[in-house]
């Protein structure tokens, strides 16, 4: 005996296809639920921000130290800021950045703490943004004055961000609060 196979045939009008796509509705409510979600969970990034920030700031700090640090080992003195530009001003700031443009290599960002530069730029007010967010020490023209004094900062920063304390960097490249001097 020969048992028959029977073949199913399907006609075209018995085959339902489903198009493989989001309809409005399910796109929208996604949304909203991811919406939800990254409202609750925003507050919880502020700390975490902040401590990226901070170790930014620690290692441009170290990075200024490491590039002037290389110039005194060349024999090259702190440098001088000219006759005429006024300590504290933007002039004085831009000369710092066009020093060590031309004899390090640094760059605006260099010199820009993380958290005050956000500061500065999150307001409507922008007038009073500084050029440059370290303020280097101001020491004499001779070769071994900046390494002299192993607790003097040669770096710090111009408003108190972290931990409402001044970070700054010593002869020796570690970095610290500004009042731990």
């Amino acid at each position: 005996m020969q048992q028959q196979r029977i073949a199913v045939v399907r006609s075209p009008k018995m085959i339902h296809f489903r198009k493989k796509a989001f309809t409005l509705l399910e796109v929208m409510v996604c949304l909203v639920i991811i919406c939800i979600l990254f409202a609750l969970i925003f507050p919880g990034f502020a700390p975490v921000l902040r401590q990226v920030e901070r170790i930014s700031c620690t290692f441009k700090l170290k990075n200024l130290h490491s590039s002037f640090l290389g110039n005194l080992n060349d024999g090259v003195s702190w440098p001088q800021v000219p006759r005429g530009v006024s300590i504290g001003t933007v002039a004085e700031q831009q000369w710092w950045l066009d020093y060590s443009a031309t004899n390090l290599g640094l760059s605006a960002k260099d010199w820009r703490c993380p958290s005050i530069y956000r500061m500065q730029h999150s307001g409507t007010n922008t007038q009073n943004v500084d050029l440059i967010n370290y303020l280097p020490t101001l020491f004499d023209d001779k070769p071994a004055t900046p390494t002299k004094w192993p607790r003097m900062p040669w770096f710090t920063e111009s408003a108190g961000v972290h931990g409402n304390v001044n970070l700054s960097v010593r002869a020796d490249g570690s970095v610290c609060p500004a009042e731990d001097h």
